[in-house]
């Protein structure tokens, strides 16, 4: 079996969302959807606004590439 590094945020009302790296795209879904792909815009709120969605990619991007590791 192939391991997607996932990410899974909990709110409230029992409401969470998934997010997950398949290959180059991220993709994402409610608990009561289905996957779809995010887009440049969807990703670039997330940065925008410095989310966990953001800063789980970030990690995943220098572990993939260790040598791109930046001072922050």
């Amino acid at each position: 079996m192939h391991y997607l590094p996932t990410l899974r945020l909990f709110f409230d009302g029992g409401v969470s969302n998934d997010y997950r790296l398949n290959g180059e795209s991220v993709e994402f879904r409610t608990n009561k959807g289905a996957w779809r792909s995010l887009d440049s815009s969807d990703l670039a709120i997330h940065f925008r606004f410095d989310t966990e969605v953001a800063r789980w990619l970030l990690r995943h991007s220098i572990e993939a590439n260790p040598h791109s590791k930046k001072a922050r």
